[in-house]
């Protein structure tokens, strides 16, 4: 009897507890375009640690359930699609201070975002998101280290069940793609980033 007891208060708190469900939350590059883009002739790079690629995150989707990912990791290519569009040449770095890659590949900046997300559901029966946010603070440091720049962006993005029913994580492909296209345009702005 004891033990029928215990199984069932597991399984109850199981059922209100909710299961994370994965989801992949990087945006459709192809949409982050150079229409609007005044190119900036130099070469950069940027970093994102090891520790921060590999950072699972888990925020809550609809029906009691959480939606789990990898922030940095799933944002990078659409990171380095903007970079790409406004720069020469965008490279991976090891190090924000990386003296060898930032002389050997002629990197003018090095820029180094930082990843915080937010999602809730106004569903009780699917699990996906309805609303999701993505916010990208983002330094730009020089060749000797000094922060010449800083970008703060949120994006959100929404979908309704008959969106998102044949794409699960709609709601956060949207907000990642508003932000890193705000980010794009951000980065295109700049006056500190135009040194030639």
């Amino acid at each position: 009897m004891q033990l029928r007891l215990s199984l069932s208060a597991v399984l109850a708190t199981a059922l209100l507890v909710g299961c994370a469900h994965p989801i992949v939350i990087t945006p459709d590059v192809s949409q982050i375009d150079r229409t609007e883009v005044k190119p900036i002739e130099c070469n950069v790079g940027y970093f994102i640690s090891q520790p921060d690629r590999e950072k699972e995150v888990t925020t809550p989707g609809g029906g009691g359930d959480k939606v789990r990912y990898f922030p940095y990791k799933e944002l990078e290519p659409a990171l380095f699609k903007a970079l790409s569009n406004v720069f020469r040449r965008a490279y991976p770095m090891n190090s924000a201070l990386d003296a060898e890659a930032i002389k050997t590949k002629d990197i003018t900046f090095v820029f180094v975002p930082e990843v915080t997300t937010d999602s809730s559901s106004s569903s009780a029966f699917t699990w996906p998101p309805t609303k999701f946010t993505v916010n990208l603070n983002c330094k730009a440091f020089n060749r000797e280290g000094k922060q010449i720049w800083e970008s703060k962006i949120t994006g959100n993005g929404e979908a309704t069940f008959s969106e998102f029913k044949s794409d699960l994580p709609l709601a956060a492909k949207r907000a990642s793609l508003k932000a890193m296209q705000d980010f794009q345009k951000a980065l295109n702005t700049a006056p500190e980033l135009r040194t030639k």
